[in-house]
């Protein structure tokens, strides 16, 4: 998908009852703000009925997506105060020269840990919106999608009865589709060197940990899964089995 990363279709996965998703009906990726022209073609033929925006109002007004026409725009921002105050400390720390001592991982894992917590009330418009597009194909994305995005599909997936182990498997593929620094963070590497890119160097990736952190953070608040999916995200088995019977196969 021309100038947008991490582009991805979750079909063909398979669940523990055999079936898989269908493809051509979910998919994931980083923002459309650089969409090329073709790419917007390529896009609007895919004929999306629904695109979920996760990223911060902040990020969303600096770079507006590209939106095919015809599409429904969601916009829930996710890590909206919070997304601002480490992109701040971190441009602070790498223009100060404050890189010593600094690990950033912990911020995202902090993140990681209120996806199911503070931020339920947009994961369950992202869940009912899935929901809701019956058999038309659904994108959501965030920045570069891999944390906020990453998380969705997780939830997703395994609501759908896919294995623990394909999730993580596809949590795990941002490593190969995000390499490309962007412009701030490769002026940072040119001008502070070494130090600054192994402080920065967790924010191009994703570590299994976070998203093991995800559901631990599940376990703790609602108990299990299986009441996060009934109480937090407010979905029965009633809707659980009809979102399987249209996007399974």
């Amino acid at each position: 998908m021309p100038g947008v990363r991490n582009f991805r279709d979750l079909g063909g996965y398979q669940t523990q009852d055999g079936r898989r998703i269908k493809k051509g009906l979910l998919f994931r990726s980083g923002h459309l703000a650089d969409l090329s022209p073709r790419g917007l073609d390529n896009l609007s033929d895919i004929g999306l009925s629904t695109i979920i925006d996760l990223r911060s109002a902040y990020e969303a007004e600096r770079r507006p997506g590209r939106i095919p026409q015809g599409s429904r725009y969601i916009h829930l921002p996710i890590m909206d105060e919070a997304n601002r105050e480490m992109s701040r400390e971190i441009r602070g720390r790498i223009e100060d020269n404050r890189i010593d001592g600094f690990d950033p991982s912990y911020l995202i894992l902090k993140a990681y840990q209120q996806f199911p917590t503070e931020f339920t009330p947009q994961y369950k418009t992202f869940m009912h919106a899935i929901r809701d597009a019956g058999s038309a194909p659904v994108l959501w994305h965030c920045t570069a999608g891999k944390d906020r995005t990453g998380y969705a599909a997780a939830i997703l997936l395994r609501t759908l009865g896919v294995d623990q182990g394909i999730i993580y498997q596809d949590y795990l593929l941002s490593n190969q589709y995000v390499k490309r620094m962007n412009k701030w963070i490769f002026k940072a590497v040119v001008a502070r060197g070494l130090k600054a890119y192994r402080m920065i160097r967790p924010l191009m990736g994703v570590q299994e940990d976070w998203l093991k952190a995800s559901f631990d953070s599940i376990d703790r608040e609602w108990g299990s899964f299986e009441a996060y999916v009934k109480k937090g995200l407010d979905l029965n088995a009633s809707e659980i089995r009809e979102m399987k019977d249209r996007l399974l196969e």
